[in-house]
């Protein structure tokens, strides 16, 4: 039997309806806003919006160049106070001070010299035993009978200003680059001097609250070990002061023109655990020997004429007769 009623597939469900097919009508409620004249709030882009948000971000991005920039240059700044040397002494900042805490050093009438030879490198070897050290900025008197030796201590601008922390009497000395130089020579109020390897303020911090003095220098040698690379080139006669394991100081001078590494392997090989670079060879050939005898050669005694009416540059670093 044929009926008039049509068949209209809705969702795969069969209906029998004379109606015809409703079509769904969705429709999307427009919230006006009566106080803009755009239509929809949410799509709002005007040319003053999109200028406030290119406005901010150059702001943020300014902000954040700035701080990277303040950040760069407090590092730089502070760069070595950040640094760790590549070699550490074999005495450590703490025992340094308990040996400058110390009683002055026995009594010595001159210095004893030792001269050898390892590796092609000839040197002097005076030995610093006895004696009160100290740095002092006029040229000393030769014909004092407590001197015994003196020499360069610390590298210094043609301003004037010094290389390296340097001190005396507890007074800091103008520097542009204070911890440059890792290696330090620390003396106490009482002349005891010690030698060591730190970029820290510990020992100088105790060198500035008791009057002492204090300077640093390049690493020739720490805990027997060469650094990886030095800072000074070509051949010129080098100078170092010197610890052996015992603790003795030795002041070591190149009888010939030397590279820095060729002399500081020769004071490995020969035995010492730490030294540190003392500028200028042997500027100064001054020295007394245990017997009271001086030795001076011509060229110190210009020198010392030189500065008899003006201080040199930087302090000198002086060894006396304790007593």
């Amino acid at each position: 039997m044929q009926t008039d009623r049509n068949i209209i597939d809705v969702d795969d469900d069969i209906r029998e309806d004379n109606r015809p097919q409703e079509v769904p009508v969705i429709t999307i409620e427009e919230t006006q806003d009566n106080s803009s004249p755009y239509p929809f709030k949410s799509q709002i882009f005007t040319r003053k919006n999109v200028k406030g948000r290119k406005k901010r971000r150059y702001i943020s991005g300014a902000v954040v160049v700035l701080c990277l920039s303040i950040a760069g240059l407090l590092l730089w700044q502070n760069r070595f106070y950040l640094m760790t040397p590549e070699v550490s002494s074999s005495v450590s900042d703490n025992k340094n001070i308990e040996i400058l805490k110390s009683t002055a050093p026995a009594s010595s009438s001159g210095t004893t010299i030792t001269s050898d030879s390892l590796l092609g490198v000839a040197f002097d070897m005076y030995s610093l035993s006895g004696l009160k050290a100290s740095l002092e900025r006029e040229m000393p008197d030769t014909t004092d009978s407590s001197l015994v030796l003196f020499m360069r201590s610390a590298d210094y601008h043609p301003d004037g200003s010094m290389l390296g922390t340097v001190m005396l009497d507890g007074e800091e000395f103008p520097s542009k680059e204070r911890k440059s130089r890792p290696a330090y020579m620390a003396i106490s109020k009482a002349g005891v001097p010690t030698i060591g390897i730190s970029l820290t303020d510990k020992v100088s911090d105790f060198i500035k609250n008791n009057k002492g003095d204090f300077f640093r220098q390049y690493v020739l040698l720490g805990d027997g070990e060469l650094p990886s690379s030095f800072a000074l080139h070509g051949k010129v006669e080098r100078a170092a002061i010197g610890r052996m394991a015992d603790g003795q100081l030795f002041y070591i001078v190149s009888r010939h023109k030397e590279t820095m590494y060729d002399f500081a392997d020769a004071l490995r090989e020969y035995g010492f655990t730490d030294a540190i670079y003392i500028t200028g060879g042997n500027g100064y050939s001054f020295y007394r020997t245990t017997d009271g005898e001086t030795h001076i050669n011509a060229e110190t005694k210009e020198k010392i004429r030189k500065y008899s009416k003006a201080s040199p540059p930087a302090p000198l670093l002086i060894f006396r007769r304790a007593d």
